[in-house]
């Protein structure tokens, strides 16, 4: 056995020196990936388009929070707004590009503006009349967004040009009271995210064909809840078409007529547009409506903006005092109006018979967002201010109940902290929005809208048994155990289309049918076609057989039968004949 080979020291030395070369090229090599690595993450960031109606400060309110999540993640973000004037006291995030065209001659939106400036869709006479419940305000707020887009075209046109002519890696744009951004995705052929502010509304499923069957589909603005009896399915069926002629007939149509006009050839019908939307997003949680069918690309982020309070500590103010003083057992019930009513144009006796009903639960504190005039000899158990922290006093363990006008956010964000509500809707839209709260008895509703002392003082106290707060924190159960935040979700969703440029696995073939081939009409009427001709067939086949019958019948009766005796006869009468045959 021969002995192996010593290697020669130089030769080990060689050996040692190319480890050492391919250790430090391979670490060379590791760290110029991260560097590449490190760029291309920084180059991802895109540039994001972002377009809120003006006519509801509070979608500027909820859309703020995804243009802050889109920046922490490295995007840049303009934010597109144009009215009367700017909604200075709704701040966006640092680093927001903001362009505001401000416009001048809006007659449509000027007669809406109530005595302190702010957008009311619905006349404050109309807000408290008690039997007005038509949903006018969407309507009021199309035309009025329509008048708006038709003034930014006139006065600021090139800036808009400008705006189209920018390169966006996505679009998001409210899908309510909002045409000239719906006007600049046309033109500009971008992919765009659709944001229903509301729940998802018959004309936006329509638009991204979720079905929305009448006969268990409540139609927003009905007031009905999906239990629905033969009457409630025929009322319902009406408002479906309602709904569906008002956006098709009445609003899309001044829409496309106000594109031609200013872009002629060169923008597609308005529906098309909408219909073209990458994502729909819809502003409520999955569990929060009544269940329905919806298209893969419909996403729900509602309650995107609600934050867990526990971090947040109190600062030493009156405010804090006030609540952290009160009865252990009563607590206090918090009393909001949102953007909806201004107190200042509230009739007296509502504003006389909530203070009286609040005088006489003087065990119990309550706190008022409140901005109409000063108060004349406030009850001591009572604190306004015209702004709240609203979620931290929500999340309050001493908060035993919420006075919600029913704004989506508002009803979100009782829910999501567990707070049972005491609804008392002014729209139609907020009746809707408090009954999928009632509806699993996590809540309670004043039905009327001037409440006498009485009715607010029986629902003060209704809220107080302990069935409203168990079933408010089983929905809220419901509602939060997600495996992800919706802020998180919507953001991820703008990504996506970013990456993926369009997401057509989650479009249907619903896209390039009509309405008489999505309802099946052709199918329907073919089919009722054959079935009446063969019937038709049939009944001509069936006298065909009854006429033959009656020929052979008669045949029979006037040849055959008559030929047959007479030959009888002749041979009864020859006899000898037959016998020689």
């Amino acid at each position: 056995m021969t002995k192996p080979k010593a290697i020669p020291l130089n030769q080990n030395i060689k050996i040692f020196f190319k480890f050492v070369f391919s250790l430090r090229m391979t670490t060379y090599i590791l760290f110029l990936f991260i560097f590449i690595f490190s760029i291309f993450d920084e180059s991802f960031g895109a540039n994001i388009l972002i377009s809120p109606s003006w006519l509801s400060p509070v979608h500027r309110f909820t859309m703020r929070e995804l243009a802050a999540e889109l920046l922490k993640r490295n995007h840049s973000v303009t934010w597109l707004e144009y009215g009367l004037r700017p909604h200075d006291s709704i701040l966006l995030p640092k680093g927001v590009e903001e362009i505001f065209l401000r416009i001048e001659n809006a007659p449509r939106v000027t007669a809406l503006l109530n005595p302190k400036g702010k957008i009311q869709l619905t006349s404050n006479s109309q807000l408290w009349q008690e039997n007005f419940w038509v949903p006018v305000e969407k309507t009021n707020g199309w035309l009025a967004s329509l008048d708006l887009c038709r003034a930014v075209l006139k006065e600021h046109k090139n800036a808009f040009d400008k705006l189209v002519q920018r390169e966006f890696a996505a679009v998001v744009i409210d899908d309510l009271y909002n045409p000239c951004a719906l006007l600049h995705v046309g033109l500009q052929k971008s992919l765009f995210v659709y944001w229903s502010m509301t729940g998802l509304r018959t004309e936006s499923a329509w638009a991204n064909q979720s079905p929305s069957p009448p006969s268990y589909i409540p139609v927003p603005g009905t007031g009905l809840t999906d239990e629905l009896g033969f009457w409630s399915r025929i009322y319902n069926l009406f408002a479906y078409l309602r709904e569906l002629y008002i956006h098709q007939h009445l609003i899309l149509r001044r829409m496309d007529k106000l594109f031609e006009k200013h872009y002629p050839n060169k923008v597609p019908e308005s529906f098309a547009i909408e219909r073209n939307a990458s994502i729909n997003f819809v502003n409520n949680p999955p569990i929060f409506d009544f269940a329905r069918p919806y298209m893969p690309r419909v996403n729900f982020v509602g309650g995107l903006h609600c934050r867990n309070q526990s971090k947040n500590k109190w600062a030493d103010t009156k405010l804090s005092q006030f609540i952290n003083n009160s009865n252990e057992e009563r607590g206090f019930i918090l009393i909001t109006g949102g953007f909806t009513i201004q107190w200042a144009n509230a009739p007296k006796d509502v504003i006389e018979n909530l203070l009286g009903a609040i005088r006489e639960m003087n065990d119990t504190r309550f706190v008022w967002q409140y901005n109409g005039p000063a108060l004349q000899n406030p009850p001591s158990n009572l604190f306004t201010l015209e702004w709240l922290p609203q979620q931290q006093l929500l999340a309050h363990p001493k908060c035993k109940g919420h006075l919600s006008h029913g704004g989506l956010n508002s009803v979100i964000e009782s829910v999501w902290h567990g707070t049972p509500i005491i609804g008392w809707p002014l729209t139609a839209t907020a009746k809707d929005n408090l009954l999928r709260v009632t509806a699993r008895q996590a809540g309670l509703m004043i039905e009327q809208k001037r409440p006498t002392e009485k009715q607010f003082l029986s629902a003060f106290k209704r809220i107080y048994i302990k069935f409203y707060k168990e079933e408010m924190l089983v929905f809220q159960d419901m509602l939060i155990d997600v495996p992800y935040t919706e802020l998180n979700h919507s953001a991820f969703w703008v990504e996506f289309i970013v990456r993926h440029q369009e997401v057509p696995h989650a479009r249907s073939g619903a896209d390039d049918l009509n309405i008489f081939q999505y309802f099946l009409v052709d199918v329907t009427l073919f089919l009722i076609g054959c079935t009446l001709l063969s019937i038709w067939l049939l009944l001509n086949l069936l006298k065909l057989t009854v006429r033959l019958l009656c020929w052979t019948i008669i045949y029979l009766k006037c040849c055959v039968i008559p030929n047959k005796s007479k030959k009888s006869v002749i041979e009864k009468k020859d006899p000898i004949a037959k016998k020689k045959d």
